[in-house]
């Protein structure tokens, strides 16, 4: 990808955004713990009455239960390390003008891997199956809010698609999506299916 982009004109070098993104995917955990407690305890105020065995699925439960150890601080704690990650992505696009990373740092997982059956949360999140080890790269934007886009291209040899994952600055969508449209023009993919899939009717490139 990054020999495509310099064919296509543009400067590449190798950089990376000083973050630790570990330390934002941990923030980001307690997060997602305390908004799925508090979505349980709304769900469960509109039902009128408490929780019952079975209600929820073993990582859910999971996610209740590290919510229940954590304070009003803590959660705030982890709102400002997702705000201090964002302005720390910021700054190096101000240098840069796209970061090109993996999309994922693995082949597609296989169906069930993430199936919400681990009762410890951490583990579920952040273990060596985890979703970390597997997409450290899409959650950086997702916690930044900055733009971003997955472009596949690259195969495996069963046919399964390989993305790369291309992120702009703040406000720079109209420059993500031009350099998306330059690639995909010197490189199409539209045309490619997975096997026994057929392109569909009005398919016209």
């Amino acid at each position: 990808a990054a020999r495509l982009l310099e064919s296509l004109g543009h400067g590449v070098e190798e950089a990376r955004p000083a973050v630790d993104v570990a330390a934002m995917m941990r923030a980001w955990t307690d997060i997602v713990a305390c908004g799925t407690a508090l979505w349980v305890r709304e769900k469960l105020a509109r039902l009128g009455r408490p929780l019952r065995p079975g209600d929820l699925e073993p990582s859910i439960e999971g996610a209740v239960r590290h919510a229940a150890t954590l304070s009003g601080a803590d959660y705030l704690a982890a709102v400002e390390a997702i705000h201090a990650f964002g302005r720390a992505m910021a700054a190096f696009f101000t240098v840069h003008d796209a970061l090109l990373t993996a999309t994922m740092a693995e082949p597609p997982a296989e169906i069930g891997r993430f199936a919400p059956t681990n009762p410890d949360f951490l583990d579920y999140r952040l273990g060596a199956k985890g979703f970390l080890p597997y997409s450290p790269f899409a959650p950086v934007f997702n916690a930044s809010g900055q733009p971003a886009a997955s472009l596949p291209l690259r195969w495996t040899a069963d046919g399964l698609p390989v993305g790369v994952q291309i992120a702009a600055a703040f406000g720079e969508d109209e420059t993500l999506l031009a350099l998306c449209a330059e690639i995909e023009a010197a490189q199409p993919w539209f045309h490619r299916r997975p096997p026994g899939f057929a392109a569909p009717p009005d398919a016209r490139r």
